[in-house]
C-alpha cells in the first residue's frame, strides 16, 4: 500500500524546503563528488547524450529504442509463428543470445512468459534459462530488433506475410 496523495505532497514539500535550506552543503557535497568521480561523470553524460539522440540503451532498451510499434510486433510475431523464415529467426534469436535463442523462440511461439519457462525447467522439460527475467525481456526485445532488420532486407517479392497474432 503506497502513500495518500496528500503525504506524497507533504514528503516533496519537506524535500523542496530541505534542499533550499542546504542548498550550499549540497552543491559542495555534489561538486566534490564530481570532481572525485570524473570518469563516472563522464559515463552518465555520454549515456545521457546517446539517450537523446535515441540510440538504443543496451539491454534496457524499449520497443521505442529500436522504432518497434506494437503493430509491428504482432507482424514479426506472426512472422515468427508461421516458421516461413525459420532460418531467419534463429540467426537474429542467436544474434541477440547464443544461450537462450532457443527460450526466446519458444517464449515467442508459445506466447510463454518468463515464469512460464522457468516452470517448464522446474518440471524438467527444458533447461535453465542463462538470464534474469529484466535481462530475458530485454534479450527478447533484441531479438525482436534483429529480427525486423534482417526481414526489412528481404525483398517484398520474396512475399513476407504478415500474421496478426
Amino acid at each position: 500500500m503506497g502513500m495518500t496523495m496528500e503525504a506524497q505532497e507533504e514528503r516533496r514539500r519537506y524535500q523542496r524546503e530541505y534542499r533550499h535550506r542546504n542548498r550550499d552543503r549540497i552543491n559542495s557535497q555534489r561538486k566534490k563528488w564530481r570532481a572525485e568521480n570524473r570518469d563516472k561523470v563522464r559515463e552518465y553524460n555520454r549515456e545521457y547524450w546517446e539517450r537523446k539522440a535515441g540510440k538504443p540503451k543496451g539491454i534496457r532498451a524499449s520497443w521505442g529504442d529500436y522504432g518497434i510499434t506494437p503493430e509491428r510486433l504482432n507482424e514479426l510475431i506472426g512472422i515468427v509463428r508461421s516458421g516461413k523464415y525459420d532460418a531467419v529467426v534463429l540467426s537474429a534469436a542467436r544474434k541477440a543470445d547464443e544461450k537462450t535463442a532457443g527460450h526466446i523462440i519458444m517464449s515467442v511461439i508459445e506466447n510463454a512468459s518468463y515464469e512460464d519457462l522457468e516452470a517448464k525447467y522446474a518440471s524438467g522439460k527444458i533447461e535453465r534459462i542463462a538470464l534474469g527475467r529484466s535481462d530475458f525481456y530485454g534479450m527478447r526485445r533484441l531479438f525482436f530488433h534483429y529480427l525486423d532488420m534482417a526481414l526489412k532486407g528481404i525483398p517484398e517479392e520474396c512475399g513476407v506475410e504478415v500474421e496478426n497474432g
